[in-house]
């Protein structure tokens, strides 16, 4: 009884998905991203689990933080499923207009090609990962010789997991003005097969990260050692690093060379590369903004209206500050605020902020010091 009602409390403050929907790519809306995180997930094996793998690394369970701070602090973001809404938001953020796509490449037409949103990738019989990809992009491996890459090396550590073939197609409108897009995934004992309104990026980006994690491994910047997880078993070379590792390779995606430097690889699977940094944002934030804030302490009323939504839990006692150790708006509190980070940052003086002249409702420091 004891775990059940642990996880119903850490579930609710999960799930109120307020933070989620406003952060979210798809501009889902509070019903949408709580419907998502309820529904069957439909989803091939290897999706699944990097997302499982991503989540876990940001809100592991951490069982060490019961005797502190309670119960409620031992589930951690698998315990609630969060990586059905990351699928289900990546899955339905970008439409494609029918009049937007052409058969070909016209460089005196501002349309994209059919091509660009294709992949038809399979695992060669005997062959490895890389012997796909490459295939896939029309290169040899002398090719990426040329660009720099250690492909024995790469040959060596990547992986899409279960994945045997991969095979993504734009279908013809259905009179919608629409695309939609055929999606099959297959495994050793799975097919997975959906028609899709929007382009599925959700399990694109995953073989996008097991290629990125194949080359942090290469480049020798995983700082612990790498191993098969049994707790993602369909997952590839990203599923395979520590949770730490995940994080800082995910990051080199945002502040780095990476997507430079693999662009020739990446470039079948994702029709913009620019897109990967945000993606990685978004990962991060929809963790934060889901679960560290006040969120859980407006009990019944999170997922009404923001003008509707009422504190049913005292300031002080609610999760997220409590692990913060925020102890709600309190006069003064933050003029004494420094950022997480070790040593801390002082803000500058009240005098020399530029702000708006209406700070309703925000935490900002006033003219006489005294915080809002």
């Amino acid at each position: 009884m004891k775990e059940k009602l642990t996880s119903v409390t850490r579930r609710d403050v999960m799930k109120g998905v307020g933070g989620l929907a406003a952060l979210s790519m798809s501009n889902a809306t509070f019903a949408e991203a709580r419907t998502a995180m309820n529904a069957p997930l439909e989803s091939d094996p290897h999706t699944a689990d990097t997302y499982r793998a991503i989540v876990d690394a940001i809100v592991p369970r951490t069982p060490e933080l019961e005797d502190e701070l309670g119960g409620e602090h031992v589930p951690g973001g698998l315990d609630i499923e969060l990586e059905k809404f990351l699928i289900w938001d990546f899955n339905h953020f970008q439409e494609i207009r029918a009049e937007m796509v052409s058969e070909k490449l016209d460089p005196a037409q501002p349309l994209m090609p059919r091509a660009m949103f294709e992949v038809d990738y399979e695992l060669p019989f005997l062959g490895s990962a890389l012997d796909g990809v490459v295939d896939l992009i029309d290169l040899s491996l002398l090719d990426l010789l040329d660009l720099g890459l250690d492909t024995d090396a790469l040959e060596d550590v990547l992986t899409f997991g279960s994945v045997e073939r991969f095979e993504l197609s734009a279908v013809d409108a259905d009179g919608s003005g629409t695309v939609d897009f055929d999606l099959v995934v297959e495994t050793a004992n799975e097919t997975t097969h959906r028609v899709l309104q929007n382009y599925p990026y959700a399990p694109v980006f995953t073989l996008v990260f097991d290629i990125v994690a194949a080359e942090f491994i290469v480049r020798g910047n995983n700082e612990d050692p790498v191993s098969a997880n049994e707790q993602f078993p369909g997952g590839g070379t990203f599923t395979k690093l520590s949770r730490e590792d995940r994080l800082r390779c995910l990051w080199t995606i945002v502040d780095g060379s990476i997507i430079d430097d693999l662009d020739e690889l990446l470039s079948p699977f994702v029709p913009d590369l620019g897109i990967l940094k945000y993606v990685v944002m978004a990962v991060n934030g929809l963790h934060g903004f889901g679960y560290y804030t006040e969120w859980g302490g407006y009990g019944t009323t999170k997922t009404a209206t923001p003008n509707e939504r009422e504190m049913q839990t005292p300031a002080g006692e609610v999760q997220s500050r409590q692990q913060s150790g925020y102890p709600g708006p309190a006069d003064g509190y933050a003029a004494n605020w420094r950022h997480a980070v070790p040593g801390g940052f002082a803000d500058p003086p009240a005098d020399e902020l530029n702000l708006p002249d209406d700070l309703t409702g925000d935490d900002v420091i006033d003219g006489l010091g005294g915080g809002r």
